[in-house]
């Protein structure tokens, strides 16, 4: 089954589209909530198998919440969203976010109705099909500027945390 696109692909400068989101703690938030902030936003699944897909990019996050943390400044945010509503619930999550270290002031786990969350993905680049119940998906990070447009899109998984938070950086001294 493959899900519903935009019909453009966002490019460096264009503005993100608003999202609705239900976070680890089973609250509501927008995309837009993150406005005034430097915004990495990645897209995972909680039972991913590929050591090199989901899990790596949990760790990358990770490495790079370390670094930006011990560069000072809070004008940023992580945020990791799941394409299997269904499975990665609130709770589930939230024991994800806790597996993998994530310091929840900031760093975000959220999903949103499959339909937003592909709707939304398919604005960077990302695809995510399913069949006999096994999910494949090609990997999408994104930096956004505090203004809400978009800094960078990572378009696969061989980016490193320290390029991660070059171009955080970077977003965070663009204006809001």
């Amino acid at each position: 089954m493959s899900l519903p696109v935009l019909a453009k692909e966002l490019s460096v400068g264009d503005s993100v589209p608003d999202c609705t989101l239900l976070d680890s703690n089973g609250k509501p938030l927008r995309l837009s909530d993150f406005r005034g902030r430097a915004l990495a936003m990645t897209f995972i699944f909680t039972r991913c198998p590929l050591a090199d897909y989901c899990p790596r990019l949990s760790a990358h996050f990770k490495a790079a919440q370390q670094e930006l943390m011990k560069a000072g400044g809070d004008n940023w945010k992580l945020l990791t969203l799941s394409f299997d509503p269904k499975h990665d619930t609130p709770a589930q999550l939230a024991l994800y976010a806790e597996a993998h270290g994530a310091d929840t002031a900031r760093w975000t786990f959220a999903t949103a109705e499959l339909e937003e969350v592909m709707r939304f993905g398919s604005a960077f680049g990302l695809t995510v099909t399913t069949k006999d119940g096994l999910i494949d998906h090609n990997m999408r990070t994104v930096v956004i500027d505090p203004a809400g447009r978009v800094q960078h899109v990572f378009k696969d998984g061989d980016w490193t945390p320290s390029e991660l938070v070059w171009e955080m950086q970077k977003a965070q001294r663009m204006k809001p």
